[in-house]
């Protein structure tokens, strides 16, 4: 069973104060399990970026209007769910593994509110930041 909290209930007058309270503030990087459980736990948006410009210029909601007709897959920028979700379907074994010995460190860019709902963007690790994340050695 997954615990819910309550973001409004989170030390802090404002969304950037709330999410500071968990340790979420622009320039913090976090691990991108850690994103998931607080996105599960305090129904928060977590999405990441893969272009850097754009996730710097900061218009998540501008963003989405302008992809709403793109296939989630096929944007320059996803929710934290629906990317670890792709990447278990294609690597259902030796991801997770990968990620336990090599985390995912998402740099937070942004937090914010859109519509009442609390969210965050952050810039996923560049592939040459990656260099270390390959296939696990699986014993036979």
């Amino acid at each position: 069973m997954s615990e819910k909290c309550a973001f409004h209930d989170l030390n802090g007058a404002t969304v950037q104060e709330k999410f500071a309270a968990l340790g979420i503030e622009p320039g913090a990087r976090i691990d991108i399990l850690e994103l998931q459980r607080l996105s599960n736990c305090y129904t928060v948006r977590s999405i990441i970026y893969f272009e850097e410009e754009m996730a710097r210029k900061g218009d998540l909601e501008g963003d989405e209007k302008a992809y709403a007709g793109v296939p989630e897959s096929d944007r320059p920028f996803v929710s934290v769910e629906a990317f670890l979700k792709f990447a278990r379907e294609y690597d259902p074994y030796a991801f997770d593994i990968r990620l336990k010995d090599l985390p995912i460190m998402i740099e937070i860019v942004m937090v914010g509110e859109i519509e009442g709902t609390p969210y965050l963007t952050g810039l996923m690790p560049f592939l040459d930041e990656l260099q270390d994340f390959e296939e696990p050695d699986v014993l036979g």
